[in-house]
């Protein structure tokens, strides 16, 4: 476990892969921390290895957009898809706003070598008083009463923490990484003061990237696609299942499409798509 950096740390970092070309250390330390100006070179190594996880003495002058990676990410990226276990993770919350709403239920299934392993479900007793929304219970059918004896949020992360555990650096996957990850990533830091350091995979902005003609990328569109069916729509475990069988596929159409690693991976999502001209 570590510190992750600031978002708008992680979405430069991106945007300076996106690049795709070499960049003097002192630009990547001048964008990362938007500094008015270049720092001297020995500053900016030890600005840049700090956030990277790396020695400063090690730093080139200049940097290849590959070497611009979070340390899980350049970790995770010498794995062949082969050999890279993934959690695919969905989470059922209150509501959209991390800082106000709460997780009520996690689900997830491990992925090894094209197969789906175990999977992990728990619902979530939210903090404080107050029902539901009518909306929630709506959209996915959890109701007050069969949250009343689920585990509070610290007993359920602990379940799950330990359930990652079985599959140490195993790649985080989701549909909307960023809504998942973030939540889980709050929630982690304020148990235990830190969140996974972990790369991150989206089967949203891959699908986009590996099937362009598909037109509509939400999770439902997706499974039709490759004839899936989620038996539990907007149940966590459903989700997770069924965006695991959907990452299952996309893994083959990554493959077919040459790539053979997990930092094929990052670096594909990385890369921006075309926007669909808009008609008049």
């Amino acid at each position: 476990m570590g510190s992750a950096l600031p978002e708008g740390i992680q979405r430069s970092l991106v945007a300076l892969r996106a690049k795709g070309r070499t960049l003097p250390v002192g630009e990547v330390a001048q964008r990362l921390l938007a500094l008015d100006a270049r720092p001297p070179l020995p500053l900016a190594r030890r600005l840049v290895a700090g956030l990277l996880g790396r020695a400063p003495n090690a730093l080139p002058e200049t940097l290849e957009p590959t070497e611009l990676r979070l340390p899980a990410e350049t970790r995770a990226a010498r794995l062949s898809l082969a050999d890279a276990a993934f959690a695919v993770v969905d989470l059922e919350t209150t509501g959209l706003s991390r800082q106000n709403d709460a997780i009520i239920e996690i689900g997830a299934v491990r992925v090894r070598a094209g197969r789906l392993e175990d999977r992990f479900e728990t619902l979530v007793r939210p903090p404080g008083p107050g029902p539901l929304s009518s909306a929630i219970v709506s959209l996915t059918g959890i109701e007050d009463h069969m949250l009343l004896d689920a585990p509070p949020l610290h007993r359920a992360l602990e379940r799950f923490r330990r359930w990652l555990d079985v599959t140490p650096g195993a790649i985080w996957v989701a549909h909307n990484a960023r809504f998942d990850h973030g939540f889980l990533s709050r929630a982690f830091e304020a148990q235990w003061g830190a969140a996974p350091r972990v790369a991150v995979l989206c089967t949203q902005r891959m699908s986009r990237r590996l099937m362009p003609k598909l037109g509509r990328y939400n999770l439902d569109h997706l499974c039709a696609q490759f004839g899936i069916r989620n038996r539990a729509r907007h149940r966590a475990l459903g989700d997770a299942d069924a965006t695991a069988r959907a990452w299952v596929e996309l893994l083959v159409l990554a493959e077919q499409a040459g790539h053979r690693s997990v930092g094929d991976l990052l670096d594909l999502q990385d890369a921006p798509t075309r926007r669909r001209r808009k008609r008049r």
